[in-house]
């Protein structure tokens, strides 16, 4: 039916129709053309003798699944709403299962960077997604405790997710460092693995490579077995094959100073919460907490996190428990218009507990999101290219 003084060409502003096309064949026929930015479910026709509509859902979820192993599933969404589209990929595994979900740190050291695919590949993989946030030289920012090795401590009391055989859990976590000596308090301990500050005293052990690489304005003390056995004024020590530094700067300075050679130390590091009695061996922090109890709960200003990680659309990555105990790994696509625009932290919370998480919490997106299925990179980095992180997680048979 021709429709007198219609444009022959328009660009509405839609988020999913990009142009209407009108033309007419002079025989009384008429011929109008929908053009949308990506793939939509088909439409339905309702039809009259005064009026021809055509309804196209532009709010939708196709999701398709597959099983990886026995308790390994790999689901994959196309979805939209009025922001536009969206490409998601999780994993859901089966704890209970011949299955293990353990961390991995880029060429096992601290300033490691490696791909995704290729900490999978060379652990033996069926899966991995990229884990905790990272400094640009590589160091893990927030708690990572690997097979019961604490790596670098929590930082501002932020969420981490405790795996262990058959379960995971997930809280805030903190740190409480001490120094024994003479059976008495000697200091506390400010952190593991990081880069000195002032007034502060940093272990460091093998994680973080070979020398401490610290200033000459702090006092380091060598410690093998629990006996001091090397005390270095300047700084920059070796880290010895099964010891650890000791680094003071300031007023942590005089206490170290007060060791001789041979005495006996005493660390003692905890976290708060103490998983270990719950057989906790692989912690990760992230943040911000997306779900508890099953509701959107976003702690990003408790966290401390800014506006890069808590305001607008990012390719995300996350993490979440359900009610019996199955892990959901969690990536959105995005930064990428007409394809996946990626979601708002409030959006992947929703979509968590549409997964079934009763908790989630967020992990390092932007470009370093990444999941691999069977040593294959299954979502589109946002830089085009998969990016080297500074960590992994990893799904890999069980030892049962």
């Amino acid at each position: 039916m021709p429709m007198p003084g219609m444009a022959q060409a328009q660009a509405p502003a839609d988020v999913a129709l990009r142009e209407v096309r009108y033309s007419e064949d002079g025989g009384g026929s008429a011929r109008l053309v929908l053009e949308f930015n990506y793939q939509l479910p088909e439409g339905v026709v309702q039809e009259d003798a005064e009026l021809f509509q055509l309804v196209i859902p532009k709010t939708f979820v196709h999701t398709t699944t597959r099983l990886v192993e026995f308790g390994v599933t790999y689901g994959h969404q196309r979805r939209a709403d009025s922001f536009g589209p969206n490409v998601v990929n999780y994993l859901e595994i089966d704890l209970k299962r011949n299955f293990e979900v353990k961390l991995v740190l880029a060429q096992d050291r601290v300033y490691g960077a490696e791909r995704v695919s290729d900490m999978a590949k060379r652990t033996g993989a069926i899966a991995a997604v990229n884990g905790a946030y990272f400094a640009s030289n590589g160091r893990p920012l927030g708690v990572l405790m690997i097979d019961g090795e604490l790596i670098t401590e929590p930082y501002a009391n932020r969420t981490a997710v405790g795996l262990r055989p058959g379960g995971a859990v997930m809280d805030s976590v903190g740190f409480v460092g001490e120094l024994w000596y003479e059976d008495g308090l000697l200091t506390t301990i400010s952190g593991l693995n990081r880069p000195r500050l002032q007034d502060e005293l940093i272990v460091y052990t093998e994680a973080y490579g070979t020398k401490t690489n610290t200033n000459p304005y702090g006092y380091e003390v060598v410690v093998v077995d629990g006996v001091v056995v090397r005390l270095q004024p300047e700084g920059n020590s070796t880290i010895p094959q099964g010891g650890i530094v000791l680094s003071a700067h300031g007023a942590q300075r005089e206490y170290l100073s007060r060791l001789k050679l041979g005495d006996r130390v005493d660390l003692r590091i905890t976290l708060q919460p103490d998983w270990s009695e719950l057989g906790v061996f692989q912690i990760i922090g992230g943040g911000p907490r997306l779900v508890r109890g099953g509701q959107v709960e976003i702690t990003g200003e408790a966290e401390q996190f800014k506006d890069d990680i808590l305001k607008g659309r990012a390719p995300r990555t996350a993490i979440g428990i359900t009610a019996d105990q199955r892990l959901l790994l969690v990536t959105v696509n995005g930064r990428q218009p007409h394809i996946s625009v990626g979601m708002t932290l409030d959006e992947l919370a929703n979509l968590l507990i549409e997964l079934g998480a009763l908790e989630a919490m967020n992990l390092d997106g932007g470009g370093s999101t990444t999941m691999t299925v069977r040593n294959l990179v299954l979502n589109l980095p946002s830089d085009g290219k998969e990016r080297a992180v500074s960590n992994a997680i990893v799904v890999v048979p069980g030892s049962k």
